[in-house]
């Protein structure tokens, strides 16, 4: 028993699919067509679009249904639940962060987009300025370069060695990274220590300089500005 091919609509006329209807076993020549299908075939259906059924015909209708919409003004998103055209103030490009709609579009809000680029470089450069005191010193007071750890707990007890002002062993590494106590003079130690905290002041400096940089092209709303602030070579 061959079956034909019909089109389904939903109780609002609406197109889901393809269906089957079984001929008659009582009449020849007649179909048994399922509830709410039609036998003439909808047109190719768009994007955005659906097709409709209207009793007689199939139209095609803006359809949105089940994406989602941003509100033009807030960028806030919403689920379309209804057939039709999108709600006044929507659309389906979703903006980007800190974008603002501007004739037909999401674009970058400046201002917006100043400040928090600024306070992203300005954290960049407080990192890189602390990675910078933290990760060592290096010091040839004993005739040879040798390494001085600088993490916040070295830095305080490089200060107390110097402050002792005696001769003592104090721990750095050599060029292979092997860590030894070794015998320091007084002078030695406050060689050390002094050095390091002229580098400190130098890496402090130097990131002061440049957020400075940084607020004369936050106040210029100069997005380019912002990013021509680098970090110099090392100064370790």
């Amino acid at each position: 028993m061959q079956s034909k091919i019909v089109y389904q609509t939903d109780h609002l006329g609406i197109f889901t699919g393809q269906a089957y209807a079984d001929p008659s076993p009582l009449e020849e020549g007649v179909w048994l067509i399922p509830r709410g299908c039609v036998e003439i075939a909808p047109p190719a259906i768009p994007e955005f679009k659906a097709a409709h059924w209207d009793g007689q015909r199939w139209q095609l209708i803006d359809s949105y249904l089940g994406l989602t919409a941003y509100n033009t003004q807030t960028g806030e998103p919403k689920s379309i639940d209804r057939l039709g055209q999108l709600p006044a103030g929507y659309t389906l490009d979703p903006p980007g962060l800190g974008q603002v709609w501007q004739n037909g579009q999401w674009v970058d809000d400046i201002p917006a987009a100043v400040e928090r680029r600024y306070n992203e470089r300005v954290q960049e450069i407080d990192a890189t300025c602390s990675l910078q005191i933290t990760s060592g010193f290096w010091s040839a007071v004993l005739g040879e370069r040798y390494c001085y750890s600088t993490t916040l707990d070295d830095q305080v007890n490089l200060s107390g060695a110097a402050a002792l002002g005696v001769d003592l062993s104090y721990a750095c590494a050599d060029q292979d990274g092997i860590k030894v106590y070794r015998p320091h003079t007084a002078a030695q130690l406050r060689q050390v220590a002094d050095g390091f905290t002229r580098l400190k002041l130098q890496l402090l400096q130097q990131a002061y300089s440049l957020k400075e940089r940084l607020q004369q092209a936050r106040d210029a709303k100069d997005l380019a500005g912002l990013e021509a602030v680098v970090w110099e070579a090392d100064l370790v």
